[in-house]
């Protein structure tokens, strides 16, 4: 068992959005990707991943294969391993999203 503070990894830079590791597995990974105003992170996808997010704190702007989606604090985000996501933190306030990954075991 291992146990984890998301206040601990709600840490932010001046120059470009991060990404706090805070537990991973061979098959998965848990972080959190936080956003100061203006930040965005490029679309991408994750092959051979699923992709879940919660919005932590905030709001601001999901792009899922170049479809912009307004996400708020409190909302769940599903991901395919072939869908290209992106985020843009278009509001004036911090944004940190809960996000896990896991490998899609080959059937």
């Amino acid at each position: 068992m291992e146990i984890k503070k998301i206040a601990e990894a709600k840490q932010f830079d001046e120059k470009r959005f991060t990404k706090i590791d805070m537990m991973k597995t061979r098959k998965s990974v848990a972080f959190i990707l936080n956003f100061l105003p203006g930040q965005e992170m490029r679309a991408h996808d994750h092959p051979g991943r699923v992709l879940y997010l919660l919005v932590l704190d905030g709001k601001g702007t999901m792009s899922i294969d170049g479809k912009q989606i307004e996400v708020v604090e409190g909302d769940v985000i599903y991901c395919e391993a072939d869908e290209q996501i992106g985020f843009v933190n278009t509001s004036d306030e911090r944004v940190s999203i809960y996000a896990t990954m896991t490998k899609i075991e080959s059937v």
